[in-house]
C-alpha cells in the first residue's frame, strides 16, 4: 500500500475585532488617565449668606444701687407686693406680728383669689424650669419653689392688704400686727446674696472667677424672724452694670467702643451697653452699663454673655481664595459715558506725534468712596484722560491693592473686589453690598493662585 504523505496547511490570518477594540479602549482610557493625572485642577466653592459668631461666653458681675433693709423686731413676716414689683416711698411694704395669726388669715385670702390666670403663669414658670433644669445646678429647685410662690402672690395681691385690714376688724384682730413702709422709691426683691454693697474697685480676678459659687438667700420664709435681720431688698436705681475681664484681643478691640452690643446667654436677650475700660495691674477690665431689663435679672448676680465683637453676616468665603490685585485709581470727574457704557477718553499720541483723543471702556471696574477702581488692560500710569466738565487733563499715577476673589460664573475668571466684614482661621464674611462685588451663589476658586484673570474654566 502507497504511503501517503500529510502535508500540513498554514492557517490563514484572521483578525481577532473583539481584542482589537478591547485594545483600542485600553488606550483610550490610559490616554485620559494621564490628562486627568497631569491637569491643573480647579476647586470651585458655592457663595452663600450665613452668620458667624466666634465669641467666646464670659461671666460678668452684676454692680446695683441696692439696700437691704433689716426687721426692727422679732415677729412674723408678711409682704404685700410681688418681688420685681415698683413701690414708691410710703408704700407699705410688709406686717409684722407676734403669733402668726396674720399669715393664717392671708393664706385664706389668697387661696380665694386663685384663678385660671395664676394657673397659667404657674404652667408657664414650670415649663422654663424644665427647660433648663439641670442635676449639676440642684439649688434651682429652691428658686423654682419661690418662683411659683411669686407667681401666685403676684396674682392675688391686687387688694390684699385692705382685705386684710377688713378681715382682721371683722375678727376683733386689728391691733395684733405692725405696718412697716417703704422710705424709698425702687423695686422689691426678696433676696440677698452678700455682694449689695460691692463697688468697681472691690472686683477682683478672683471674685469673677466665683459665678459658680454665688448663693441667693430666700427672705420670704413662714419661720419667726429675729430684730437685725435682713426682711428685703430694695433696688434704687434702673442703671445697673455688669463687670467683665477681658483678654488683650477683646481688650483691643473695645478700645475706641463707646458702647457694644452685648447677648445675655440666659435668655438670649441682646442690648447695647455703654463701655468703661480699666486695670487693675496687668489684667483688663469693662464696665458695662445699661438701664434696660434691671428688673428682668433682679435676682441675679453673676450672668453669662458675649460680647458681640466677633460675628458679622454676610457673604462666607474660604480664606484661601481671597486674592489681591493692583487697580488704577480714578476721579469721578474723569468718567464719561459712551455707547458701551462707562468709559475714559484718553490722550493718544502717534508716532508723528499727532495728538487725539480715544474713548477706552472701562470693563471690569468697581465704584468704591466715589472712586473708580480699573485694571492696567484700561489705562496704565502716565495715560493722560479728559476732566469732561473742565476740558483739562488728569494724569494716571494712584495704584492700590485690593482685595478679591476669582469669580468663574462665565466659565472663565473674573476679579471680583471683597469687603471683609469678619475673619477666622478658615472663613471670612463679606459685604454683600460690594460695588461690583459678590452675590449669593456665585461660583469662586478656591485657590486662585494657580490662575490668572480671565482664564478659562474648564
Amino acid at each position: 500500500m502507497a504511503s501517503r504523505k500529510v502535508v500540513p496547511m498554514k492557517k490563514r490570518f484572521r483578525p481577532n475585532l473583539a481584542l482589537f477594540i478591547f485594545f483600542l479602549i485600553l488606550i483610550y482610557l490610559g490616554v485620559i488617565t494621564w490628562g486627568y493625572v497631569n491637569k491643573k485642577h480647579v476647586s470651585i466653592y458655592e457663595v452663600n449668606t450665613t452668620n458667624i459668631s466666634d465669641d467666646s461666653p464670659m461671666y460678668g458681675m452684676i454692680l446695683r444701687s441696692e439696700e437691704v433693709v433689716q426687721a426692727k423686731e422679732d415677729g412674723y413676716i408678711n409682704f404685700y407686693h410681688a418681688e420685681g414689683s415698683r413701690i414708691g416711698a410710703g408704700d407699705i411694704v410688709y406686717t409684722l406680728d407676734q403669733n402668726g395669726e396674720v399669715s393664717e388669715m392671708l393664706n385664706q385670702l389668697q387661696d380665694s383669689g386663685k384663678n385660671q390666670e395664676s394657673v397659667t403663669a404657674m404652667r408657664e414658670v414650670t415649663a422654663s424650669f424644665q427647660n433648663t433644669f439641670s442635676l449639676s445646678s440642684y439649688s434651682m429647685l429652691e428658686n423654682f419653689k419661690y418662683d411659683v410662690n411669686n407667681i401666685l402672690f403676684e396674682k392675688t395681691n391686687g387688694n390684699l392688704y385692705s382685705n386684710l385690714s377688713n378681715a382682721l376688724k371683722a375678727s376683733g384682730k386689728s391691733k395684733t400686727f405692725t405696718r412697716y413702709k417703704s422710705n424709698k422709691n425702687g423695686v422689691i426683691s426678696y433676696s440677698v446674696d452678700g455682694y449689695e454693697k460691692y463697688k468697681k474697685t472691690d472686683i477682683t480676678p478672683a471674685l469673677l472667677d466665683e459665678y459658680g459659687k454665688s448663693t441667693r438667700q430666700q427672705l420670704q420664709t413662714t419661720e419667726r424672724i429675729r430684730s437685725g435681720n435682713p426682711v428685703y431688698k430694695l433696688v434704687t436705681d434702673n442703671t445697673w452694670t455688669l463687670v467683665v475681664k477681658l483678654d488683650q484681643e477683646y481688650y483691643e478691640k473695645l478700645q475706641e467702643a463707646d458702647t457694644v452690643r452685648i447677648t445675655i446667654n440666659k435668655d438670649n436677650i441682646s442690648l447695647n451697653a455703654s463701655v468703661e475700660l480699666w486695670d487693675q495691674g496687668e489684667i483688663h477690665f469693662a464696665s458695662l452699663t445699661t438701664s434696660r431689663f434691671m428688673e428682668r435679672y433682679i435676682n441675679d448676680r453673676f450672668l453669662q454673655i458675649e460680647l458681640n465683637l466677633k460675628k458679622a453676616s454676610g457673604l462666607k468665603i474660604p480664606n484661601s481664595s481671597i486674592a489681591k490685585e493692583d487697580y488704577y485709581v480714578l476721579p469721578a470727574n474723569v468718567i464719561t459715558k459712551g455707547e458701551k457704557g462707562n468709559g475714559v477718553i484718553k490722550q493718544i499720541v502717534d508716532k508723528e506725534g499727532k495728538i487725539s483723543q480715544q474713548f477706552a471702556s472701562l470693563g471690569n471696574y468697581f465704584i468704591r468712596n466715589e472712586k473708580y477702581y480699573v485694571d492696567d488692560t484700561v489705562v496704565t500710569g502716565g495715560d493722560k484722560l479728559m476732566i469732561h466738565d473742565t476740558g483739562q487733563q488728569f494724569t494716571v499715577s494712584d495704584k492700590e491693592s485690593v482685595s478679591g476673589v476669582c469669580c468663574v460664573n462665565q466659565g472663565f475668571s473674573q476679579f471680583r473686589p471683597i469687603e471683609i466684614l469678619y475673619q477666622n482661621k478658615e472663613y471670612t464674611i463679606v459685604s454683600d453690598s460690594t460695588s461690583g462685588g459678590l452675590t449669593a451663589y456665585d461660583h469662586i476658586v478656591v485657590d486662585p493662585s494657580s490662575l490668572g484673570d480671565t482664564d478659562f474654566i474648564e
